[in-house]
């Protein structure tokens, strides 16, 4: 494309909606350095050093890819798109919002529209949005004294820039518009509020080749932030001031993971400190520890649950959550008339989405199969086969599993990713909050399902149950030339019963929780900061585009001409849309993950909370630098919590109880640790107190292990509680020691509930009672009621008029009612006759 596409000029009985209006509070790196107003984009250059005031930029696609190689648009096809342009610019400048075009990156077939907000537009819908969110109960008093939004009516000339420039943080300007884009065009009336708005989205039937929507980065304050959070002052701390700027520049949404990550960071040095005292003492397995850990988890997802609570007060968003604004993929099964309101709303029956919930299980039962059967398939192949096979490729046997978990473990999460989406898209939630949740659920049960896989099956197959399916193997004639070969060689040896002998590692649980914590953590932060940076260099080598920018190449040209100001903002919008976009889904996974390895699986390794720790320092900045530099700017969102992540967490603490139970009940520090060459971390398979129950070291070879199958080789204990048990559960050998261990887990859930209970007790009444924020809270309700109890007192003229009334009774009283008759005081006083 060589020609440069305008916008439809506006029709002379609608607005203006000049560019010309005054500086914006939305992009501060790109208002003018006088306050004034900015020129048009499109009018003519404005100075070299200034910027366009640029909200959103939408990409239309002018040339579909499938013509780009033909070069030429069918004349009806170009029709076409030719209408849908000028009905998308149509809709942008009657919401009240400003719109111009420049052609997009050379031969890309696109062309970008700028977006600016009109103030008078943005004050009206941040009007509404504080009614309906008095309505919902979000801020009790609507529009109070201290809000200039109340007296609109009042302002002079110029008085809507003065008031948004007053009301309007970077993030609340740039959501409003978003919400003006974004909302339905056909007006709805919701509690009585009619709002509308442009009706976009990406890839809609209405704009097919309508296919981005994306704010622009403030470079100025990316550098301020990026530099104050790598100087030394805020090595140790990061105060609450630094999340409030946050909020207010990228919006609630991003403020709150960046809170919880640096309170689950500040959380970590408790936990850290104590597995680090164990880890000096050599006490893996420790039940104190144990104990001490879940203790420490409940506290920490408790003690979050009231300082997210706190952190919304201070944003003004708690209860937010409530009010259900309309999904932009909702389909309504049919409309209906309100039966309190009379209002028509559009309504998809509970019940219709509560079967397709359900009906997504059987999806996720056969993926987590897959998932299952991918990584028992790596078990048995790292664990037997490596060790049974001698023949053709054995050196190449050991790979097997890492090119699994490599190739096939990320298909099949790709594959369920797609299919995730699809059945929560199906699921036709109303609001974006419940699609998130179900989608969040979704996604982190699968990976939650990876990632404590082979931990798993280390601590509940591997280590009990080793030697048994080795015999198993051996038994049913597999690999039997192999292990012929093998055990001639020397490279196998037998056991005096004839069977194979099975050398089980004691150190394999520490080892892959220490991996884990170790390098899949340095990947992660590898990927997400260095990869990125590496590609787009790779990218712009490939395509050119360093050496045209440092040959100073011009960009495409622009209407009336562009000076350099304008070619630089225009080669950085190109550049930030060649960025992924934000999700804090892939952050919050993470953190989670490593909670649930720190408690599920650190009794095996206590120093595993320290390794965290230092992990979270990086991954502060790190993820800092991520959202300024290597994803677009994120659309701002109001949130008054994590969302479903606080659920996760909680889960994670309760399962956690179970865990450290069974790890703790099953296993023991190995009495040959402290011995050279052996590991300090080898575990042993305590002896239980039940029949059968005599393991008396599961350690480094299967010839010290007895497997009991009746009552009489062990005799039972006096304490033995497994006389109650019913008859068909195995109550000896290491069955019988996984059924012990699950009652232990059991009955150590009942105490968690117990504990989380006097936890959340105690924190509410120390943490909340009498704090800041429920002060705030009770004096918002005070006030409210205060003003009610002053509308409906009587006033003083009324008071009169009812006073004169009672008079008025009073001289008409006669016959029976004569005060003649009235005769009480007489009788009390004593003077009747």
């Amino acid at each position: 494309m060589n020609n440069v596409v305008a916008p439809r000029p506006p029709e002379k009985d609608k607005p203006s909606n000049a560019m010309g209006s005054a500086p914006q509070t939305g992009n501060a790196g790109y208002q003018s350095s006088t306050g004034n107003s900015a020129p048009s984009a499109g009018a003519s250059p404005a100075s070299d050093s200034s910027q366009p005031e640029v909200d959103f930029v939408l990409v239309f696609e002018a040339v579909p890819k499938r013509y780009q190689k033909v070069g030429k648009v069918p004349s009806a096809q170009k029709s076409a798109i030719a209408r849908e342009y000028e009905m998308l610019v149509e809709r942008i400048e009657d919401v009240g919002l400003q719109v111009t075009s420049r052609e997009g990156k050379p031969k890309s077939g696109q062309v970008l529209l700028f977006v600016r907000g009109n103030d008078s537009a943005l004050v009206k819908i941040g009007k509404e949005e504080n009614l309906i969110d008095y309505l919902h109960g979000v801020r009790t008093p609507f529009e109070p004294a201290s809000s200039s939004l109340g007296r609109t009516s009042s302002l002079g000339k110029g008085g809507a820039h003065s008031l948004a420039i007053s009301q309007f943080s970077p993030a609340d300007r740039l959501r409003h518009i978003y919400t003006l884009l974004t909302l339905p065009a056909t007006p709805a009336t919701s509690d009585g509020i009619t709002r509308r708005g442009a009706g976009l989205t990406v890839r809609s039937e209405e704009f097919p080749h309508l296919v981005d929507i994306s704010p622009l980065h403030d470079e100025e304050y990316n550098t301020s932030w990026l530099k104050k959070w790598g100087s030394s002052n805020s090595v140790l701390s990061i105060s609450i001031s630094d999340l409030d700027d946050i909020r207010r520049h990228f919006g609630e949404q991003i403020a709150f993971y960046f809170g919880f990550l640096l309170y689950y960071f500040q959380s970590l040095a408790s936990a850290a400190a104590i597995g680090g005292a164990f880890w000096l003492t050599g006490s893996p397995y420790h039940p104190i520890y144990s104990l001490a850990l879940v203790c420490w988890a409940c506290f920490f997802v408790e003690s979050w649950r009231i300082k997210e609570r706190k952190l919304a007060v201070r944003w003004g968003t708690l209860g937010c959550g409530e009010v259900d604004t309309r999904r932009l993929g909702f389909k309504a099964y049919k409309k209906e008339t309100d039966k309190v309101t009379g209002e028509e709303v559009e309504v998809f029956e509970w019940w219709r989405r509560e079967l397709r919930i359900a009906g997504s299980i059987p999806a996720i039962i056969f993926f987590a199969g897959l998932l299952g059967l991918t990584l028992t398939t790596m078990f048995i192949v790292e664990v037997f086969v490596a060790r049974l096979y001698d023949g053709p490729g054995k050196k190449a046997v050991p790979l097997i599993p890492t090119a699994l978990f490599s190739i096939c473990v990320p298909q099949i999460m790709a594959a369920w990713q797609a299919t995730a989406g699809s059945l929560t898209s199906w699921e036709n939630h109303f609001s974006q909050r419940g699609h998130d949740w179900s989608m969040t659920v979704k996604m982190f049960a699968l990976q939650a399902f990876v990632a404590y896989g082979a931990l798993t099956l280390s601590a509940f197959v591997y280590i009990p149950f080793g030697q048994a399916l080795m015999d198993h193997i051996v038994s049913q004639g597999y690999f039997a030339k192999s292990i012929a070969e093998a055990v001639s060689s020397g490279n196998l040896q037998l056991r005096s019963d004839g069977g194979l002998q099975f050398e089980i590692n004691p150190d394999r649980m520490h080892s892959q929780l220490f991996a884990v914590l170790t390098t899949s953590q340095a990947i992660n932060a590898f990927t997400e900061i260095g990869l990125p940076f590496i590609l787009r260099k790779v990218a712009q080598w490939r395509t050119g585009e360093s050496n045209a920018k440092a040959s100073g190449a011009a960009t495409p040209q622009t209407q009336g001409g562009a000076n350099e100001g304008e070619r630089k903002f225009l080669q950085k919008v190109f550049s930030e849309l060649d960025l992924p976009a934000y999700d804090t889904f892939g952050d919050y996974a993470e953190m989670a993950t490593q909670f649930g390895y720190i408690t599920l699986w650190s009794v095996i390794w206590p120093l595993a909370p320290l390794g965290g720790l230092i992990n979270n320092f990086f991954e502060l900045r790190g993820d800092a630098l991520k959202v300024c530099l290597n994803t677009r700017r994120p659309v701002p969102l109001r949130t008054d919590s994590v969302g479903p992540w606080l659920e996760i967490l909680g889960f994670i603490a309760w399962l956690a109880a179970m865990s450290n139970s069974a790890l703790v009940y099953l296993y023991q520090r190995s009495p040959h640790s402290h011995l050279p060459g052996h590991s300090a971390y080898e575990a042993t398979m305590r002896t239980h107190l039940h029949p059968g129950g005599g393991v008396d070291g599961f350690n480094a070879t299967a010839a010290a292990t007895n497997y009991f199958t009746s009552s009489d080789s062990s005799p039972s204990s006096p304490l033995s509680f497994s006389r109650f048990l019913p008859s068909f559960l195995p109550t000896s050998g290491a069955s019988g020691a996984m059924v012990a261990a699950l009652l232990v887990a059991l009955a150590s859930e009942h105490g968690y509930a117990l504990v989380r209970t006097s936890i959340r007790h105690v924190l509410e009444r120390v943490l909340w009672r009498g704090s800041d924020e429920e002060v705030t809270l009770k004096r918002r309700e005070w006030e409210a009621k205060r003003e009610a109890v002053g509308k409906a007192r009587l006033n003083e003229g009324e008071m009169n008029e009812n006073v004169q009334k009672r008079g008025e009774r009073e001289v008409h009283k006669e016959g029976f009612w004569s005060s003649e008759h009235d005769v009480g005081l007489n009788v009390i006083m004593g003077k009747t006759e």
